[in-house]
């Protein structure tokens, strides 16, 4: 498979057919607790970035002869390392630090989330390394956008306002909620699929 191939399946994969929270519904738990408007999940989106692209990237050169269980062990080891530096930065700027401290246990959270337990074995490290950070790139762009568009809608739906102006006539503050975080997830979803299937006329 030439580059110019690869990359335009990885695109549409990472991003569309395969993407990590609306099609195959990776890191389900950050997004529907805290995710609650455009700026907490654009914060999550790049605590999320920065904790799984430098793992999956450091965790490529870990031997394949060492045993599953201990490879998904050191994957969870360096991703907790990575956190450190992440969790160090976000805390250096007032503002920042406030909206980061508002995902409470879910940012650290992300040192297990699939992409690093999961994808890795399944399908970036059968790869070689360039294709694979391509790839696993994609896989975080689209999760990012997905995250992104996620919190913006339910921030407006919940208060009805969009960056402070009045848009909506109503409001739908249950939203907020867990059940209705999982509820509107699940819309989105489901709408996700069906966008995919008009444009590539298949899932």
């Amino acid at each position: 498979m030439n580059e110019k191939v690869f990359t335009r399946d990885a695109e549409r994969e990472g991003m569309l057919t395969k993407n990590p929270l609306f099609a195959s519904g990776a890191v389900l738990a950050p997004a529907i607790a805290v995710c609650t408007d455009f700026f907490s999940a654009s914060v999550l989106a790049m605590v999320f970035t920065a904790v799984t692209f430098t793992t999956v990237a450091i965790c490529s050169f870990v031997p394949r002869k060492i045993v599953y269980t201990l490879r998904i062990i050191l994957y969870t080891l360096v991703a907790s390392l990575v956190y450190v530096p992440v969790h160090l930065f976000f805390m250096s700027g007032e503002v920042l630090s406030q909206m980061y401290l508002g995902l409470g246990i879910y940012a650290p959270l992300l040192v297990t989330n699939s992409l690093i337990t999961h994808r890795t074995e399944s399908k970036f490290y059968r790869l070689s390394r360039p294709y694979m950070l391509k790839l696993a790139a994609f896989y975080v762009i689209g999760y990012d956008l997905a995250l992104t568009v996620f919190g913006w809608l339910r921030g407006l739906l919940t208060t009805g306002t969009l960056l402070g102006v009045k848009v909506l006539p109503f409001s739908l503050p249950s939203l907020a909620t867990l059940y209705g975080g999982f509820i509107l997830l699940a819309v989105v979803s489901a709408a996700f699929r069906w966008f995919l299937e008009i444009i590539t006329g298949t899932y």
